[in-house]
């Protein structure tokens, strides 16, 4: 299963669980599509901890993003990777070695890790409210100076 969740849009975070069949797979390629055509610049945040990914999706995500390239370089200021083994790590920076991705990315052991760094990218592009709403939701530290903007850890 892929769950996508846009509630910090224009955060998109994508949590894979366990293992699922080319179709599901698919239909997440073209919905992350959609998400990515839309007004302005976005960033994705990829939570693999849970995740049984088998090659072959590698594969074909390594495929949509480069006959995505153009798309991603345009609209996506970020991709940051989440997973808590190193051996999973260890993995995805070999295979982001061999197909670089065309955007900025990141990859953490934590969600908190990646939603700090998305904050950091999208204040770097002048875009305070997303960077503001992300620290605020993950209970971050601000970054910097926001002026006439103001900074609360968000309720737990």
């Amino acid at each position: 299963m892929i769950i996508f969740d846009d509630s910090l849009w224009p955060l998109l975070k994508l949590r894979f669980v366990g293992a699922h069949t080319s179709e599901q797979f698919e239909q997440y390629l073209l919905r992350l599509e959609a998400y990515v055509r839309q007004p302005g610049p976005c960033m994705v945040l990829l939570d693999l901890n849970a995740a049984s990914v088998p090659l072959e999706q590698c594969r074909q995500q390594a495929e949509w993003m480069h006959a995505n390239q153009a798309l991603l370089r345009e609209k996506v200021l970020g991709l940051a990777f989440v997973s808590s083994s190193t051996r999973s790590r260890l993995s995805l920076n070999v295979i982001l070695h061999l197909k670089p991705v065309p955007v900025a990315h990141t990859l953490v052991a934590d969600t908190r890790a990646a939603a700090e760094w998305a904050a950091d990218r999208f204040s770097d592009a002048g875009l305070l409210l997303p960077s503001v709403r992300i620290r605020q939701d993950f209970g971050l530290r601000p970054s910097g100076s926001f002026p006439s903007l103001s900074w609360a850890p968000a309720p737990r």
